[in-house]
């Protein structure tokens, strides 16, 4: 459970592999206001709760032995979210809200999943709607471990674009992203050796990988196979800013309930990349879900 979608998993696990039966998401923007006023909106609590409930009735008819209810940045940060977890024991569920430093756990054990990304050196970014988590990994150990309150959610809120949006408002996001990662992310970084790579395990590297192949969907082993050099990413978020609402929800490959802060999401990949030196960015599901079916 998001700040920004809830997102189902139902997979078979055998040790450490996890093989994908059903993999969904849905938009509640459950963070609506909550890094404004510090509190979950009542319709978001009911609209998340739903959602959740309609997931685990599909896990059950499934078979699942067992359902996970975890929530992340929105449902940590706000004052009241003994409210959304009132909501999900109403339905016979327990919610587990998780640290930052839990989400960033899980996300590493699910991207160590994948047999690419299962040793050797490793950069990963999880861009969520309220927090992003990032690792750094050499073959022998975890360098960088982080969660940062930065996210889709929180920079519309705080920079919501015009529409369409305007040059100024692009070059203000960028100056914003680069005072944030100058002052947070390179001190972190140090001398730490990184790769020619950046795994990003959020929605906003898979949408921007489908839009470039006007694709609708992939099966989930093509999508984790597609690369998007540093200047294909510039291109496609350039073109993405240039575009009014109306035009960014009729791109293939691209959820039109998505197609609003797709605009921030793609700016803080670009500007991650620019300023670690990142030549590729690699898309991946495995992230917070994968982990906790690990754990």
């Amino acid at each position: 459970v998001g700040s920004n979608s809830v997102k189902l998993l139902i997979a078979d696990v055998v040790g450490n592999v996890v093989t994908p039966l059903v993999h969904e998401g849905e938009q509640t923007r459950l963070g609506r206001g909550v890094f404004e006023t510090g509190l979950l909106q009542p319709a978001a609590i009911k609209d998340t709760t739903q959602v959740v409930a309609d997931f685990a009735d599909k896990a059950r008819g499934h078979g699942a032995a067992q359902v996970r209810v975890l929530a992340t940045s929105a449902a940590r940060d706000a004052t009241n979210s003994s409210e959304l977890n009132a909501a999900m024991t109403a339905i016979g569920l327990n919610l587990e809200i998780i640290s930052g430093e839990v989400e960033t756990e899980l996300v590493l054990r699910g991207v160590r999943s994948h047999p690419d990304f299962a040793e050797g050196p490793l950069a990963l970014i999880d861009v969520g709607g309220g927090s992003t988590e990032l690792l750094v990994a050499d073959a022998q150990s975890l360098r960088v471990e982080q969660s940062f309150q930065l996210g889709t959610v929180r920079l519309s809120e705080k920079n919501p674009p015009s529409d369409p949006p305007t040059d100024v408002e692009r070059a203000q996001l960028t100056q914003i992203l680069d005072e944030f990662f100058d002052d947070q992310v390179t001190p972190l970084l140090g001398n730490v050796p990184l790769p020619e790579t950046l795994v990003g395990a959020g929605g906003t590297p898979i949408f921007l990988a489908l839009i470039s192949r006007a694709c609708e969907e992939l099966p989930p082993d093509e999508i984790e196979s597609l690369r998007l050099s540093l200047s294909d990413a510039q291109a496609l978020t350039e073109r993405l800013w240039k575009m009014p609402l109306t035009e960014r929800r009729q791109l293939p490959g691209l959820p039109a309930n998505r197609a609003d802060i797709i605009l921030l999401g793609a700016a803080v990949y670009v500007s991650l990349m620019l300023r670690c030196g990142f030549g590729e960015l690699r898309p991946t599901l495995r992230g917070v879900r994968y982990g906790a079916m690990l754990g």
